[in-house]
């Protein structure tokens, strides 16, 4: 065993600037979403595939522009079957593009840092964990178990072609763990094992005012909606107080985001009849999502009186209502095969915690029952979905080195 590990790590070592250069052609190939469309990020992928010497992945789609792609390698040895998985996709640059001190889509490096939309969420875990599978091929007749690279679509936006679309459709029969390669820093890289995903639930408030000639607001009864809308949602913050189960882990409980969008208005001359704000709660684990409607509905009833008149109605969108929170035990054997390929690499394992975000674990293991490690991938989540994203170059090796491990770890287990 002693041998093969070493064989992996200086396998790689000899691949850090190829590593490297695969991430730089991820970023330089657009999936941002909403936008939807993984075709040309799926590409880079099938082709470094062949370049590495492995097979062409499996496609797996609803929609033809959202592919999934699946690769399965066997050891020579049965034993358990693990999972990677990145996502492809990104969110789109947005509103900050202006604020990027590099073009979002021309990879950048900078010292040990690369810049680059998707850098650290999460395109530099996907090369990484294409070469850990090259890797793990190259010991697999002295290994045991299965290893697959699973690369899935629409991570960024509800999961409904990527994630939930697999684990619906069967495709993770038999694997027994998955390993999501998200980045697991906050304040610095490699910062903790996630083995918690925090759940999401989207709503959305509608104000209905008076839409009529904003000259006569002073002369006839009239309601602008627009500033009924702002008087509740300030309300709302006052008055919510959801309900959640302690957890070790979640010792704050969920997190409330009032107003991530607002809409409303004409234009000038016209007094705003609509208005709405977008929210959002990141859930933990333990809470329902009927208890959350009720304890919205509640905080909502005692802010009514903010409205002044207006009309009121909370709505869930259909495909981000709801996403359950996810967790592992610390002693599932995925997270011992981290935590032991962890301390290989890193010197020592990062202590277990929360991934602060949602991931695809709630659709793995939520639809698909396949227990799932949240997040452990380079980079830090604030860098994430914002300008200058980027990843430290160090740690793409690293990623590489402890996925091919953790799979290796993952075999023996019994």
């Amino acid at each position: 065993m002693t041998a093969i590990v070493a064989n992996i790590l200086s396998f790689l070592a000899s691949k850090e600037r190829d590593i490297l250069a695969l991430t730089e052609a991820l970023i330089a190939a657009p999936s941002p979403n909403p936008g939807g469309n993984e075709l040309v990020a799926a590409a880079v992928i099938q082709s470094a595939l062949g370049q590495l010497g492995l097979p062409k992945a499996e496609v797996l789609a609803g929609d033809p522009n959202r592919p999934n792609l699946m690769l399965r390698l066997d050891a020579a040895q049965p034993g358990p079957h693990l999972a990677i998985c990145g996502h492809l996709d990104t969110k789109p640059v947005g509103d900050a593009a202006s604020d990027w001190r590099t073009d979002p889509f021309t990879p950048t490096v900078e010292g040990d840092r690369l810049f680059g939309l998707g850098a650290t969420d999460m395109k530099g875990a996907v090369a990484a964990m294409l070469f850990a599978a090259a890797a793990y091929a190259a010991v697999a007749n002295q290994a045991a178990g299965s290893l697959t690279l699973l690369l899935t679509a629409d991570e960024e936006y509800g999961s409904l072609h990527g994630a939930a679309y697999l684990a619906r459709s069967g495709a993770l029969a038999g694997i027994d763990a998955i390993v999501l390669g998200e980045p697991c820093g906050l304040t610095r890289e490699w910062e903790a094992i996630r083995t918690v995903s925090r759940g999401f639930c989207g709503f959305e408030v509608h104000v209905e005012g008076t839409q009529t000639h904003s000259s006569i607001s002073d002369a006839l009864p009239s309601i602008n909606g627009i500033e009924a809308m702002a008087r509740i949602l300030v309300a709302l913050r006052r008055e919510l107080r959801p309900r959640f189960p302690i957890h070790p882990l979640c010792p704050t409980g969920p997190t409330i985001n009032l107003g991530v969008k607002v809409l409303g208005g004409v234009t000038y001359g016209v007094l705003p009849g609509h208005a709405e704000f977008w929210s959002d709660i990141r859930t933990t684990p333990g809470m329902t999502f009927e208890a959350l409607r009720d304890d919205l509905e509640a905080a909502l009833a005692r802010a009514d009186p903010e409205a002044d008149g207006a009309k009121v109605k909370l709505v869930f969108p259909p495909n981000l209502a709801w996403v359950d929170a996810t967790e592992i035990s610390a002693d599932h054997p995925v997270t011992r095969a981290v935590q032991a390929a962890a301390t290989r690499v890193l010197g020592a394992a990062p202590p277990l915690a929360l991934f602060h975000g949602a991931t695809d674990a709630w659709a793995f293991q939520g639809i698909g029952g396949v227990p799932t490690l949240a997040a452990f991938g380079p980079g830090q989540l604030p860098l994430a979905h914002g300008p200058n994203e980027w990843v430290s170059i160090p740690s793409l090796l690293q990623a590489s080195q402890m996925y091919a491990l953790t799979a290796l770890n993952f075999g023996q287990e019994q």
